[in-house]
């Protein structure tokens, strides 16, 4: 549109400049990057999810029966491993033994309950999960023992470790530890014993049966002996020896202690840091526990 002037000169008429309306550009704005931020709140929570998801998936991948199976035969090849299913306890599975005892396993094959005992399942076999309050216990019970009170079967040589042994004379692994403490033959081979290990073996008296028995009479008879590494020699080679009795004899007392750092069956072998392992452990085994290799 042409507009005359006063001066009759023409000119292109313009539309006014408007000052822009910040206010209005700012709420846009904000606008914006709340949008932008939502969808990225969206994304992440949607990774996480399938994250999440990979988790629960690859951790279902590494639980349920035949991961316990691969796991307690890679413990122990020899565990006749039966059924498996779930258990009336959440959380556990019910490993029933071929002609044995039933196990509470969990999910991921890690660890088991079995004889009113808390083990982890290793490569290598079980291992209790010890009561750190129980460790520390017998730790300084063993420190404080009076070593008179036990029958000692020391090395001939530098005595690198000593082991405190609960044991039974009627126990047949027991017996299995005492033939081995010093060097024996396995499979055409000649090992070393505990002794030739440097190992010190201190017993004390674990009557499985109770007092008032025949195997707690004889380990009176061993206690009470005037050579009581002889009389016990004996005894674990089931040799028989002429009855004995005494007074002061620690044979009660060491039941009752050994209920008390949560002795349950023998051999218990109890090392100087206060764990324990129960069973038999053959020499090399034990000495490498101890470290002594």
């Amino acid at each position: 549109m042409v507009v005359r002037s006063g001066n009759n000169k023409s000119a292109r008429a313009t539309l006014p400049r408007v000052a822009p309306n910040r206010p209005n550009e700012l709420v846009g704005e904000r606008m914006l990057n709340k949008w932008i931020i939502a969808l990225l709140g969206l994304f992440l929570l949607s990774s996480a999810c399938a994250d999440e998801s990979a988790n629960a998936q690859s951790r279902a991948s590494n639980t349920g029966p035949e991961v316990i199976r691969e796991r307690l035969t890679q413990a122990r090849p020899d565990l006749p491993v039966g059924e498996i299913r779930e258990s009336p306890i959440e959380g556990l599975y019910q490993v029933q033994l071929t002609g044995g005892p039933v196990l509470y396993v969990t999910p991921a094959g890690d660890m088991m309950i079995a004889n009113g005992e808390l083990l982890a399942i290793g490569p290598g076999g079980f291992s209790r999960v010890e009561d750190p309050h129980l460790v520390e216990k017998r730790r300084q019970t063993l420190a404080e023992l009076d070593p008179a009170e036990a029958i000692t079967f020391k090395p001939e040589g530098e005595t690198k470790a000593v082991v405190y042994v609960f044991t039974d004379v009627d126990c047949g692994f027991c017996r299995r530890l005492h033939q081995q403490m010093d060097t024996y033959e396995d499979n055409r081979q000649q090992l070393p014993g505990y002794r030739d290990l440097g190992i010190e073996i201190r017993y004390l008296a674990y009557a499985r049966a109770g007092m008032g028995t025949a195997s707690a009479n004889k380990l009176i008879t061993a206690w009470c002996s005037e050579d009581q590494q002889s009389a016990m020699d004996e005894l674990k080679h089931l040799r028989s020896v002429a009855s004995q009795s005494c007074d002061d004899h620690p044979v009660a007392e060491h039941l009752a202690l050994g209920v008390e750092l949560g002795v349950s069956g023998t051999p218990a072998l109890l090392l100087p840091d206060g764990r324990m392992v129960a069973g038999y452990v053959p020499p090399t085994d034990l000495a490498a526990i101890l470290e002594l290799n």
